[in-house]
């Protein structure tokens, strides 16, 4: 057996089979054994972790990196660095907020942004726009690990959202080529009528106070975002799913009243998998102040009834992951602040609170850390392909996160996220501090200090080897 150049132990080691004391030896950045908490070789250098968990490193497979220039490496590195002071040691880009990246001229320009400019492992996602379906099958052979698109309604900040037409044409070509269509939506047809019906109810003072105050209310933004506008546009997507057999990654999911159609289309075994957000599942639509557009998502925040559903449907295996969709906002909105939600960025930026809230609410609900792991770890990398990630066992990645499941913190509003965003974390009490990150045995994080240089590959699908 070949001898660790690194041996992790803990007392609670995060395992496929459940937590247990263990001996991580580790060569060459990968987990060559998964060994009794005693085995460690004299001389060997060795992290004890003591009783802190070490877990999987996260992978958070929905992050807009919002880098769309070449000259844009310092966002992949800012991105990244916040990825890895929460425990995230993959992440894949999903493109900037409503500009998908649907060429491959566009990942190289991607790729050459983030080249060296990583703390953590990247991949990307390619994009589907109308009229790029000649693009699919070179994005594919380029390594991508998925397509993705808004669907329905105008998608973020007025970019072109993807209507049914161009769905019919991308899924065929994506079945044969057997990749994931990744989709986010809404349909106009709710939101118009929400918007006409509110405009309809008010009175004269009502409409002189809105154009005058602007759009602070979150009880307003909220009805203009109705369940039925996300339902509908997922009851279009799975009924598209049953006619092509594309494999379907739903991104986002905040109606609960979704879950029914998603529960019918999983039982007749089509190709459907499900991602709820931080977000979702922490706060509610009653608690969000008016004028707190650090709050402002979409699909939004819902009623706190509609947040226990989508609970329920994650503790039992309807949703199957968590992911951030992290958007901060672009270089041209960064100094933009508005208390109007109908001018302010669509987007949270989470990616360093997104371990310690998913499991801060989930504990108070009972569940264990396997069961976070299972959601933030292993089953988003299985879900896009990361053969490596997501696990703790031999041949993968040596990718680590080694918290504190107990301790408590306050989010400082001063040093959230990555500087481009107000967080609605901000004055929170969070449980679960991270203390160190390992990606591919090297440490990438330790709290209180600065991270080192950039170890983070350009991942590739399908393949064993990185861009460097």
């Amino acid at each position: 057996m070949y001898r660790p150049d690194l041996v992790v132990r803990s007392r609670r080691v995060v395992t496929r089979d459940g937590v247990t004391p263990a001996a991580l030896h580790i060569r060459g950045g990968r987990v060559i054994g998964v060994l009794d908490f005693e085995n460690v070789p004299e001389r060997c250098p060795l992290d004890d972790a003591g009783d802190l968990v070490v877990m999987p490193g996260a992978v958070d497979t929905h992050v807009h990196v919002n880098a769309s220039a070449a000259a844009d490496g310092h966002v992949f590195e800012q991105t990244t660095r916040a990825a890895a002071a929460g425990g995230i040691t993959t992440i894949v880009d999903l493109g900037s907020a409503g500009r998908p990246t649907a060429s491959v001229a566009a990942l190289e320009q991607k790729r050459c942004a983030a080249q060296g400019r990583c703390a953590v492992d990247v991949g990307f996602c390619g994009g589907i726009a109308p009229g790029n379906s000649h693009e699919l099958g070179r994005l594919a052979k380029e390594g991508v690990f998925g397509f993705a698109c808004a669907f329905g309604s105008a998608a973020v900040d007025g970019a072109a959202a993807v209507t049914e037409t161009d769905l019919r044409t991308a899924m065929p070509a994506l079945t044969r080529i057997g990749a994931m269509l990744m989709v986010q939506g809404e349909l106009p047809g709710p939101i118009e009528r929400a918007v006409d019906g509110q405009n309809s109810s008010m009175g004269l003072f009502d409409r002189l106070t809105r154009s005058l105050r602007g759009g602070r209310k979150y009880i307003r933004f909220l009805e203009t975002h109705p369940k039925e506008a996300e339902t509908e546009a997922i009851l279009q997507l799975l009924e598209l799913c049953r006619e092509h057999r594309t494999r379907t990654h739903i991104l986002s999911l905040s109606s609960s009243d979704a879950l029914t159609p998603i529960f019918h289309a999983r039982a007749a075994r089509l190709p459907v998998t499900v991602e709820t957000c931080p977000h979702y599942l922490f706060f509610v639509a009653e608690q969000v102040p008016d004028g707190a557009t650090a709050f402002k998502c979409v699909p939004p925040i819902r009623e706190r009834v509609n947040r226990e559903l989508l609970w329920g449907a994650l503790s039992g295996g309807l949703i199957q992951m968590i992911a951030s969709d992290h958007s901060p906002p672009r270089a041209e909105f960064n100094r933009i602040k508005s208390r109007d939600f109908s001018r302010a960025w669509s987007g949270i930026a989470s990616l360093p609170l997104s371990l310690p809230a998913a499991w801060t609410i989930a504990s108070a609900r009972g569940h264990t850390v396997s069961q976070l792991a299972a959601w933030m770890c292993r089953a988003p990398a299985r879900i896009v392909g990361l053969e490596r990630k997501g696990e703790i066992d031999v041949g993968y990645d040596a990718d680590l996160v080694i918290w504190d499941p107990d301790a408590e913190f306050k989010v400082d509003a001063a040093t959230v996220v990555d500087g481009r965003a107000s967080s609605p974390y901000a004055g929170c009490s969070l449980r679960g501090v991270v203390v160190r990150v390992y990606l591919r045995g090297n440490v990438i994080f330790h709290r209180g200090q600065p991270i080192e240089r950039p170890m983070g590959r350009l991942l590739v699908k399908q393949s064993e080897t990185a861009r460097r």
